[in-house]
């Protein structure tokens, strides 16, 4: 099988503590160099790991490599993605991938579909397969409706630095883009919904950031139930604790998780645990944050490989992208 190059844009916290790990022990993949516009930074990085650092280059004077991964934020990436495509170089970028649906499709449409994907790895956590699994079959009878919410009071992402360093960037470091996008994309991906229509959602703002999120979606085109619409009620948080947990209302039964890579899946009531039921599952998923970086990397490059769209494309997230910005332009804001 051929060695597949990889070189990496953005020597943060992301890739020191996720790709870096998970690339340098998969099999046939080669890290070809390592960048990062803070010599400091890449310097470190590169030399921990004994790889090529490069700094202070324009995308187009950046080695040639087989695929690229753009640990970098959503707003730097715009140049190097044209480059990529003009060399027919594949992507892989983290999330989210575009904070429009019309940036979003322009982008795809510039690379084929296996060729471009997204970091959405909590499609690998062994509990959202698991929900995905029961909503398809419908085990349980039509999803009628799915609360979920995470967050926790916090000043930011605690990663690299706080959204509030750079008021530039605006809503791309606000709680919907950062930490949101992944529970939106672990609703969209459970359900199997096609469309939404965003019924009533209130946002509280901090300058330009949005540190909290409350929203009622109608979601349509379930998997299980095409011409039936679910119920989504959604909140994200900078700003108290929410409860951290999905919870799938079917007509004779709740199912529900915690929202943690190690979440079990549970029949029942968690107001009430010695009454819940442990779901169990011989599908293979995710157990540990490196577990599902390492699924979501090789799903990618075996579709890479084969030239077939994974489970991670860009196409994929579309309707990730579409709610997030429905959610962050339209009725209330309000001032923190």
């Amino acid at each position: 099988m051929k060695r597949l190059s990889i070189g990496i844009v953005g020597a943060g916290e992301i890739t020191r503590r996720a790709h870096l790990p998970v690339l340098t022990n998969t099999p046939n993949v080669q890290i070809a160099w390592l960048y990062d516009h803070r010599p400091e930074s890449v310097l470190t990085l590169a030399r921990a790991y004994r790889l090529e650092a490069l700094h202070s280059l324009a995308p187009e004077a950046l080695p040639a490599c087989d695929i690229a991964l753009l640990a970098i934020p959503v707003d730097a990436r715009g140049d190097y993605l044209r480059h990529f495509s003009r060399q027919g170089t594949a992507v892989f970028c983290e999330k989210p991938f575009a904070m429009s649906a019309a940036e979003h499709l322009l982008l795809a449409e510039q690379f084929a579909p296996h060729a471009l994907g997204c970091g959405f790895m909590r499609r690998f956590f062994r509990s959202t397969m698991l929900l995905r699994r029961i909503v398809a079959e419908g085990i349980f009878g039509s999803l009628l409706r799915m609360d979920i919410s995470e967050g926790n009071r916090s000043k930011g992402s605690g990663v690299d630095s706080s959204f509030l360093d750079d008021p530039r960037l605006g809503a791309s470091r606000g709680v919907l883009a950062d930490l949101g996008s992944h529970t939106i994309d672990m609703a969209l991906y459970v359900s199997g919904a096609s469309a939404f229509e965003v019924r009533s959602h209130t946002l509280v703002l901090d300058g330009a950031v949005d540190r909290k999120v409350t929203a009622q979606v109608t979601l349509q085109g379930a998997s299980s139930s095409p011409s039936r619409s679910i119920e989504l009620n959604y909140g994200a948080s900078w700003l108290d604790r929410q409860d951290n947990r999905i919870r799938l209302i079917f007509p004779h039964a709740i199912v529900w998780s915690d929202l943690s890579v190690s979440a079990d899946v549970y029949v029942g009531s968690p107001e009430n645990p010695r009454d819940n039921l442990l779901l169990t599952s011989e599908d293979v998923g995710a157990r540990t944050y490196n577990q599902a970086f390492f699924l979501e990397w090789r799903n990618f490059l075996e579709g890479f490989r084969a030239q077939r769209e994974s489970l991670v494309s860009a196409r994929s997230a579309l309707l990730t992208t579409s709610l997030v910005e429905s959610l962050l332009n339209t009725e209330t804001a309000l001032p923190n």
